[in-house]
Protein backbone atom coordinates (compact mmCIF):
# COMPACT_ATOMS: atom_id res chain seq x y z
CA UNK A 1 0.00 0.00 0.00
CA UNK A 2 1.45 3.17 -1.04
CA UNK A 3 1.54 6.12 1.63
CA UNK A 4 3.27 9.48 0.58
CA UNK A 5 6.02 10.24 2.74
CA UNK A 6 3.74 13.55 4.32
CA UNK A 7 1.42 11.03 5.72
CA UNK A 8 3.74 8.56 6.67
CA UNK A 9 5.59 11.26 8.96
CA UNK A 10 3.03 12.72 10.30
CA UNK A 11 0.99 9.41 11.71
CA UNK A 12 4.75 8.12 12.97
CA UNK A 13 5.20 11.13 14.92
CA UNK A 14 1.17 11.47 15.95
CA UNK A 15 2.06 7.73 17.32
CA UNK A 16 5.14 9.16 19.20
CA UNK A 17 3.12 11.72 20.98
CA UNK A 18 0.27 9.45 21.96
CA UNK A 19 3.06 7.57 24.27
CA UNK A 20 5.43 10.21 25.16
CA UNK A 21 7.05 7.57 27.48
CA UNK A 22 7.91 5.17 24.62
CA UNK A 23 11.87 5.28 25.86
CA UNK A 24 12.99 5.33 22.60
CA UNK A 25 16.03 7.93 21.38
CA UNK A 26 15.92 9.67 18.28
CA UNK A 27 18.33 7.61 16.46
CA UNK A 28 15.71 4.58 17.70
CA UNK A 29 13.11 6.42 16.40
CA UNK A 30 14.72 7.15 13.12
CA UNK A 31 15.83 3.95 12.71
CA UNK A 32 12.05 2.58 13.03
CA UNK A 33 10.58 5.38 10.96
CA UNK A 34 13.07 4.41 7.75
CA UNK A 35 13.17 0.80 7.83
CA UNK A 36 9.44 1.14 7.68
CA UNK A 37 9.18 2.48 4.44
CA UNK A 38 9.15 1.57 0.86
CA UNK A 39 12.62 1.37 -0.98
CA UNK A 40 11.88 3.83 -2.95
CA UNK A 41 11.22 6.24 -0.22
CA UNK A 42 14.12 5.46 1.83
CA UNK A 43 16.61 5.75 -1.66
CA UNK A 44 14.98 9.19 -1.93
CA UNK A 45 15.78 10.06 1.94
CA UNK A 46 19.53 8.70 1.25
CA UNK A 47 19.71 11.01 -1.71
CA UNK A 48 18.34 14.23 0.04
CA UNK A 49 21.43 13.45 2.45
CA UNK A 50 23.67 13.20 0.43
CA UNK A 51 24.42 9.08 1.28
CA UNK A 52 22.87 6.72 4.10
CA UNK A 53 20.17 8.97 6.15
CA UNK A 54 21.55 6.72 9.10
CA UNK A 55 24.69 8.31 8.88
CA UNK A 56 23.21 11.85 9.33
CA UNK A 57 22.93 12.85 12.82
CA UNK A 58 19.34 12.80 14.45
CA UNK A 59 18.57 16.48 14.23
CA UNK A 60 19.77 16.93 10.64
CA UNK A 61 18.12 13.63 9.79
CA UNK A 62 14.69 15.01 11.45
CA UNK A 63 15.34 18.71 9.54
CA UNK A 64 16.05 16.51 6.43
CA UNK A 65 12.83 14.24 6.66
CA UNK A 66 10.42 17.49 7.63
CA UNK A 67 12.22 19.41 4.77
CA UNK A 68 11.20 16.45 2.16
CA UNK A 69 7.69 15.63 4.08
CA UNK A 70 6.57 19.53 3.43
CA UNK A 71 7.82 19.09 0.15
CA UNK A 72 5.94 15.80 -0.95
CA UNK A 73 2.81 17.28 0.96
CA UNK A 74 2.54 20.28 -1.54
CA UNK A 75 2.92 18.22 -4.13
CA UNK A 76 0.16 15.77 -3.51
CA UNK A 77 -1.87 19.50 -3.20
CA UNK A 78 -0.97 21.05 -5.91
CA UNK A 79 -2.04 18.16 -8.20
CA UNK A 80 -5.53 17.41 -6.50
CA UNK A 81 -6.58 20.95 -7.24
CA UNK A 82 -9.12 21.54 -10.39
CA UNK A 83 -7.67 23.19 -13.36
CA UNK A 84 -9.50 26.31 -13.57
CA UNK A 85 -11.35 26.60 -16.91
CA UNK A 86 -12.28 30.28 -18.43
CA UNK A 87 -11.73 32.33 -20.56
CA UNK A 88 -8.01 33.32 -21.62
CA UNK A 89 -6.63 37.11 -20.87
CA UNK A 90 -4.58 38.12 -23.31
CA UNK A 91 -2.28 41.01 -23.09
CA UNK A 92 -1.42 43.89 -25.73
CA UNK A 93 1.61 42.43 -27.14
CA UNK A 94 0.49 38.71 -27.29
CA UNK A 95 -3.08 39.76 -28.81
CA UNK A 96 -1.51 41.75 -31.54
CA UNK A 97 0.23 37.93 -32.55
CA UNK A 98 -2.54 35.96 -31.89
Amino acid sequence: IYEPLFEAWERYKSLLRKCPNHGFDDVAQLNMFCNGLRSQTKMLLDASAGGSMMMKDSEEAITIIDDLAASDYQAHHDRSQPIKRGILELDTQNEILA
